[in-house]
């Protein structure tokens, strides 16, 4: 029998054909696993989640695999015992088997009314299934998932000891989204927002002995999207973190904070309930230890809960010489609390002192700058588990994040949990953290309810996680509409609210409009979604780009806080949708924008993959829908080329398209010097040398000539390309760049501007270059456009293009010869085109996906030839990149 203990992986073998596994413990419904990722992104099953133990009762149990088959059900069974901690006296854990259904599984209405049936004692259980609490219900078991979401039913019963003088408190870590609590069929509350806690005072519902729990969640979207919107991630929906039921007196605190400042003060907030009519003292013993353990304070403090209950004045301890958290040095102070027994919970609390502020436009740490850190977002999501993530899993995610080199981080887009900021704390890390508002308009954003429920999320987050040092920006939102008046009204007013409750930190709206965005005034700083590269634009335009955002927001700090690309795993296209891009736009963002003066950092999105929405594409021209894929790793974790890349202490230069051989230089970039291995896949058709030792001095850069042996691509077919690694690891690589055989003759033109590079080897024919009998080239008549998208090199960085057909005239020397001809764009889509000669059609080309390039071929015999170069489409464009007549 295995013992269970904390964080617990889940994994099993199954059979080929197997389309889901269903995980349970003694019958109740804890995960599922389906073949739904892996028939999206054509990889291999993976049977893995995981749970906790503390989410069941301690004790022997049966732990149960099922794996779902065309041909039936395969069955495995393990015995285990589980660990759970002990209760805080006066505390019940709610944690485990629920009863539970969906609306569509109840009778007709009986969700409805303020006594609805299906919450009264006594109700017919048989519709309903065991569920594990906590959890994300639809990833539980799939038949429960729905992408409008659902109205569902849970049920438990709960025994009540006799407790003189005490209230009954039911504390609902979270429930997504809407939900109505009952005890004993009496509605004892509601709560909005699905990422916060709520506490609900039962007493008068509650007896002594058996009592009937229900809760009512509703996370329809017609429901949600008044707040937020559905589609840029899964709405996992359900009592999806922890509850308990606390005992405690009339009066009685609730919570507990404890920060410090850069002076070495100590504030401790309390919040509490009360039934009294006057004000309370409650009188606690507080310890204040150093980093070191050594002790800083001992004193009783009194915290005075205010008649009704709500916040106590914040009481503060100077501690004189502080020690103070930085991500370089996250020392933090131990404070315990000693609450009376009745009066609320004693806590542990670990705080950090620290302050951050903004000077000029930089944002400060200690009065240090803060600058170009590493960092990415996060959302909670895992196979299986949905948002209901065991802590060890999320610490395990975190410690990764750090090892590899991330210093800053915004949960997505909504309150995180404390265990992710516990961690956060623990390792130095930053955060960002964010009320659930996302993309709604500006009417919407000033609509009495919304601006409500804003505030409401906005308060309830900074009471619950403003002792945490790595907080150090709340976010007000996500790409709402902040290029309107109404935006900016928003932004204002959640921001002046904030700052009323906690001016120790900076605020912000993370903001899609860049130079349309009206809000600018009223943050602190600005945090810019970008995705150019990917949605438009190019990868060079970043830094002009926020060269125009920072001096409209009136110089003050930026962020970067998204960037990135879709990217199956496996997916070996150099285009959207593969590793390769993917890799290609961190290291150029790295490159352009990854040392810029008065930046806070760049934010990669995201960390791991998630479930998005069943229609999700997100630019990927062959999406996977429903998932999400422009994270780093894979929904199990797995590591993508990204990865790798993003602190690559080497950068490739692009390599220049080669004849016999291929010069490849490598430059330090993290000024330290690098070793490692050169790699290199030779093109189809040709062959190349064996894996080779590298090495670059700090600062400096080394060049090797690769020598690739084997013929060009035979005209009318098309080669694939090549590629050149620099590995320094299993885990860390520079980006690869392609090795693109060039054909060699007598005649090679690089197409494009008058005045940008040309390859070397080859004549520049430029849109001014026309036809010469001396020259043997040129443009007859009206001479197309041109554009230079700056890279991947000089043969491919610009080309000659037209909506309209232009003529190209060539001398071709006697004899039979190859025309090749190089097509493509990195910036977009190569649109299909056509090449005449004497008004026979002598090639007809495919449209190219965005960064791809592709030599064509036509034969033609010795004479001057014109070719009438034209899009296939009328209004597309034609690209014309190269052309070598061998």
């Amino acid at each position: 029998m295995s013992s269970l203990t904390g964080t617990v992986d889940l994994e099993v073998t199954a059979p080929p054909d197997t389309t889901s596994v269903r995980f349970s413990v003694d019958g109740t419904a804890v995960a599922e696993v389906t073949s739904q990722y892996a028939t999206a992104t054509g990889s291999a099953r993976i049977w893995r989640t995981a749970t906790d133990a503390g989410w069941f009762p301690a004790g022997a149990h049966t732990l149960r695999a099922d794996a779902i088959t065309p041909s039936g059900t395969v069955t495995a069974t393990k015995a285990v015992t589980t660990t759970r901690p002990a209760d805080p006296a006066g505390t019940t854990s709610l944690n485990g088997t629920w009863s539970f259904a969906t609306e569509a599984e109840l009778a007709t209405g009986v969700l409805d009314g303020t006594q609805p049936a299906a919450a009264q004692p006594g109700y017919d259980e048989s519709r309903l299934s065991p569920v594990l609490v906590p959890s994300s219900y639809g990833a539980v078991r799939s038949k429960w998932d729905s992408a409008q979401g659902n109205r569902v039913l849970y049920r438990r019963s709960i025994d009540l000891a006799p407790a003189a003088g005490l209230r009954t408190h039911l504390v609902f870590e979270s429930c997504f989204f809407a939900c109505r609590y009952f005890l004993n069929g009496v509605e004892v509350g509601t709560s909005q927002g699905g990422y916060l806690p709520v506490r609900l005072d039962a007493t008068a519902a509650a007896r002594d002995g058996a009592n009937t729990l229900a809760v009512v969640a509703d996370g329809r979207n017609s429901t949600t999207n008044a707040f937020t919107t559905t589609h840029l991630y899964w709405q996992w929906g359900g009592l999806v973190q922890s509850a308990r039921v606390e005992r405690v007196r009339g009066v009685a605190i609730t919570n507990l904070t404890a920060e410090g400042s850069r002076s070495g003060v100590l504030t401790l907030r309390a919040q509490g309930t009360s039934t009294a009519t006057t004000a309370i003292g409650i009188s606690t013993k507080v310890v204040v230890r150093r980093p070191d353990g050594t002790e800083a304070a001992n004193r009783t403090v009194w915290f005075n809960v205010p008649a009704g209950g709500g916040a106590t004045q914040p009481v503060t301890i100077d501690l004189g010489a502080p020690v103070l958290w930085s991500p370089a040095n996250p020392a933090r102070y131990t404070v315990d609390i000693a609450v009376p027994a009745g009066y609320g919970r004693s806590v542990t609390l670990r705080p950090g002192l620290r302050d951050v502020a903004v000077s000029g436009s930089d944002v400060v740490l200690n009065g240090q700058v803060m600058a170009n850190l590493p960092g990415f977002n996060r959302h909670a999501d895992y196979p299986g588990l949905g948002r209901t993530i065991p802590d060890g899993l999320v610490i395990r995610e975190l410690r990764e994040l750090y090892a590899k080199g991330y210093r800053i981080f915004r949960p997505g887009h909504y309150p995180t949990t404390p265990a992710v900021l516990d961690e956060a704390d623990r390792l130095g890390m930053l955060v960002i953290e964010e009320v659930s508002i996302q993309q709604l308009s500006g009417t919407a954003l000033i609509s009495p309810a919304v601006t409500a429920f804003a505030k409401d999320q906005l308060r309830r987050m900074i009471d619950r996680d403003r002792g945490h040092p790595s907080v150090v920006i709340w976010s007000v939102g996500n790409e709402n509409h902040t290029q309107t008046a109404e935006g900016a009204e928003y932004v204002r007013d959640l921001i002046t609210y904030g700052k009323s409750l906690d001016s120790t930190r900076l605020y912000t709206e993370v903001s899609a409009w860049h130079t349309s965005d009206k809000s600018y005034a009223h943050q602190d700083i600005v945090l810019a979604n970008v995705y150019y590269g990917w949605y438009g634009s190019k990868f060079t335009d970043v830094p002009g780009l926020l060269d125009r955002i920072q001096e409209l927001a009136g110089g003050k700090p930026v962020m970067i806080s998204e960037y990135g690309a879709e990217a199956v795993k496996g997916r070996s296209n150099l285009g959207f949708g593969g590793e390769y891009y993917q890799g290609l736009m961190i290291d150029e963002y790295n490159r352009l924008v990854g040392k810029r003066p008065h930046t806070l950092g760049l934010m990669y999105w995201t960390s791991t993959e998630f479930v998005a929405s069943p229609t999700w594409a997100g630019g990927n021209p062959e999406p996977v829908a429903p998932l999400h894929t422009k994270a780093m790793r894979t929904w199990f974790g797995e590591a993508k080329l990204g990865w790798r890349v993003m602190f690559a202490p080497v950068r490739i230069r692009e390599v220049a398209p080669f004849t016999s051989s291929a010069t490849v230089t490598i430059d330090d970039v993290s000024g330290k010097g690098a070793s490692g291995t050169l790699k290199v896949t030779p093109p189809s058709g040709f062959t190349g040398p064996a894996d080779r030792p590298f090495s670059v001095p700090p600062g400096g850069s080394t060049t090797v000539s690769v020598p690739l042996t084997g013929q060009f691509p035979k005209a009318g077919t098309d080669g694939t390309p090549g590629l050149v690694r620099a590995v320094i690891d299993a885990d860390t690589e520079a980006q690869p760049r392609p090795l693109w055989p060039a054909p060699s003759g007598a005649l090679a033109l690089d197409a494009g501007a008058d005045t940008s590079p040309i390859a070397p080897g080859y004549q520049r024919l430029g849109t001014s270059t026309a036809y010469s009998a001396g020259t043997g080239f040129g443009w007859v008549g009206t001479a197309p456009q041109q554009r230079d998208r700056a890279n991947p090199d000089d043969l491919r960085r610009d080309f000659a293009t037209d909506t309209a057909a232009r003529t190209l005239r060539i001398t071709v020397p006697s004899g039979g010869r190859t025309v090749h001809v190089l097509v493509g764009d990195r910036q977009y889509v190569a649109d299909p085109m056509r090449i005449s000669v004497g008004g026979t059609t002598v090639l007809d080309t495919a449209a190219l996906p965005k960064g791809s390039f592709r030599w064509h071929a036509v034969a033609l015999s010795g004479g001057t030839h014109d070719l009438v170069i034209s899009a296939t489409a009328a209004g597309t464009y034609w690209k014309l990149a190269a052309l070598v007549v061998s």
